[in-house]
């Protein structure tokens, strides 16, 4: 798992995204990558009182050009 998208489904069936979390480059062990997905996914579920799924998915580009 590298990239994923946490979020929940509308009444309309559609994936309403919440948070994209991306490890592409490795940057932390697969493990920390995982732990961080259940804590953000965990913090939203219980801030929404909702159910929230993590979908293994890219939902944006690694890297984006930001002008300064």
């Amino acid at each position: 798992m590298k990239t994923v998208s946490i979020g929940y489904h509308c009444a309309c069936n559609d994936f309403a995204v919440l948070a994209t979390l991306n490890n592409i480059d490795g940057r932390m062990t697969d493990e920390d990558f995982e732990e961080l997905v259940g804590v953000v996914a965990s913090k939203l579920c219980r801030k929404l009182v909702r159910e929230v799924f993590v979908l293994e998915r890219q939902d944006v580009p690694d890297y984006v050009e930001v002008e300064q």
